[in-house]
């Protein structure tokens, strides 16, 4: 019941020792050479407002944060819990970075879980290229310094791929149940992810169609999963569909809740088109003829990996099934199928195994200037992705002109309503500001008539908001703002936040009198000749 590729004889080129270190330099490399590429420029970019999000849902108190999950997140609630020691050490040093490790490590973790992939598919060779490929990916980068999901859902995706081709090579109920669990782990951190089990069931489906109940030949003494076997097999569906039932009762409450705040979660979905489709391979290469190498290189090692069709699989189908349903019912988007990503890099490294076998015993001299290139095209991208205003917001800087601009007695409305959990993860100036959108110990926002009330006797409040057009030009509480109060200047942008001051309208009236006396009374000084001497 084989779901792996048929193994060649292993060249004697060197002692045992030489053979086992090789096997070893083989998955050791990846994880070190990603980690290093994700410490890279870590804390450069300002966190931007997901990123606020998680670690302001992280410092919560549990009651806190079970009212945040009962109106939004909810599928996101088992990460913030996972992030709430990292947020707890982001207040004793840099924010950027405790937010972010847990990232880096999933990162570091994934590359290695592809390198094992790879050498245990197609050998030492394939898991070396397959996990430096990953590892100089921008896309994985991207994710890799980002304080989200994603790149823990991308490493439980590997450690769930691996589980499953043990259990395929080695049936116990031991081993699907742990597969049953990844499963369910991957749900709870990503629902999406969850289409990687297409490219599962076509493995499963492959595997049983390999030996419809009987014995597989021996391994090879060589081989390091050899095992004899132990009776007649049976085909491996009804246990993989026991696991992945299994999996399912876990998820259910997830995805009962989740079902309900579908509208609120994913409201700004757009049904992809061709401009989706040709971004998509340019941004997990950072370029178009990285792209071009990268791809290529896929097909290739999917063609070659053909008798397991679990790699071209993992690699397409959870893209195209979000791809197609995304035409009715949007729920595309880059990251929601970075769980492509590892089956990627992996198709890419077998193809690269396959391209350096030609050259013979000259294969590093073809496979290594073939990585380099590969990175060399992703430069770019990797240095674009490492500057203060990589992101889609400048929180940061955002923080620090509130910090330097904020008296005594101002207080600040969030357009929309949640916006503080957008905004505020870097603290200072938005702990001295009364917050006029939510009564202290309440999450819902202020009626209209409770906001006019809070702001009575306000002499200056700033709105930090998203672009105000039809959708939040009602919120009522803006609209009583601006019904009693007047931008006292101009409005600055920090990435797609916007900061507006505002004052009462009489206040505003008078500063303008006062300002155009002033005025005249020093061009009245300046123009009355002086008295003769």
């Amino acid at each position: 019941m084989r779901a792996v590729l048929p193994r060649r004889p292993r060249p004697r080129t060197g002692s045992g020792a030489t053979a086992s270190w090789r096997r070893r330099a083989a998955v050791a490399v990846p994880p070190l050479m990603a980690a290093a590429i994700a410490g890279w420029g870590i804390t450069v970019p300002s966190l931007w407002r997901d990123e606020s999000v998680t670690g302001m849902a992280a410092r919560m108190s549990l009651p806190e944060l079970r009212a945040l999950l009962a109106d939004i997140d909810t599928v996101h609630a088992l990460y913030y819990l996972l992030m709430r020691p990292f947020a707890a050490l982001g207040a004793s040093g840099p924010v950027e970075l405790a937010l972010r490790l847990p990232s880096l490590l999933a990162f570091a973790a994934a590359a290695y879980g592809v390198a094992v992939l790879g050498r245990r598919l197609a050998g030492p060779a394939a898991g070396l290229w397959s996990g430096l490929l990953y590892a100089v990916l921008p896309i994985m980068s991207r994710y890799a310094q980002e304080a989200r999901g994603y790149a823990l859902v991308s490493a439980v995706a590997v450690l769930a791929t691996w589980l499953l081709v043990t259990a395929l090579e080695r049936p116990s109920r031991l081993r699907f149940a742990g597969y049953g669990a990844a499963v369910a782990l991957l749900g709870w951190l990503h629902l999406y992810a969850l289409l990687l089990l297409v490219a599962h069931a076509v493995a499963v489906l492959a595997a049983g169609r390999a030996v419809p109940g009987t014995r597989p030949p021996r391994r090879p003494r060589s081989s390091p999963t050899s095992h004899p076997p132990r009776g007649p097999l049976r085909p491996p569906w009804p246990s993989w569909l026991l696991a992945v039932a299994g999996a399912g009762v876990a998820l259910a409450p997830l995805v009962v809740v989740a079902a309900g705040q579908r509208d609120t979660q994913l409201f700004w979905l757009r049904s992809p088109g061709p401009p989706e489709l040709v971004a998509f391979p340019i941004g997990v290469a950072g370029s178009a003829a990285g792209a071009a190498a990268v791809f290529g290189l896929a097909v290739w090692g999917g063609w070659s990996a053909r008798r397991t069709p679990l790699v071209a699989a993992w690699a397409v189908l959870p893209f195209a099934i979000s791809f197609a349903v995304s035409q009715v019912a949007p729920i595309y988007h880059p990251r929601y199928v970075l769980v492509v990503v590892p089956g990627i890099a992996l198709a890419a490294g077998i193809g690269l195994t396959r391209l350096a076998a030609i050259a013979g015993r000259w294969r590093f001299a073809v496979a290594v200037p073939a990585v380099l290139l590969v990175a060399a095209t992703a430069l770019p991208a990797h240095e674009a992705l490492r500057t203060p205003d990589s992101r889609p917001d400048d929180l940061r800087s955002l923080t620090a002109a509130l910090d330097a601009e904020v008296r005594p007695g101002d207080r600040v409305l969030f357009v929309p309503y949640r916006y503080r959990l957008f905004v505020a993860v870097y603290g200072g100036p938005y702990e001295r500001l009364v917050d006029l959108t939510h009564a202290p110990g309440r999450y819902e926002p202020r009626t209209a008539a409770e906001f006019t009330a809070a702001a009575a006797g306000a002499n200056r409040i700033w709105l930090v908001s998203a672009r105000i057009g039809k959708v939040y030009a009602a919120d009522p509480r803006l609209v009583a703002l601006r019904s009693a109060f007047s931008a006292a200047g101009p409005t600055r942008r920090f990435g797609s936040i916007r900061l507006t001051l505002y004052r009462p309208r009489g206040a505003e009236r008078h500063r303008a009198g006062v300002e155009r006396r002033s005025g005249g009374a020093r061009d009245a000084a300046t123009s009355t000749p002086a008295p003769p001497a």
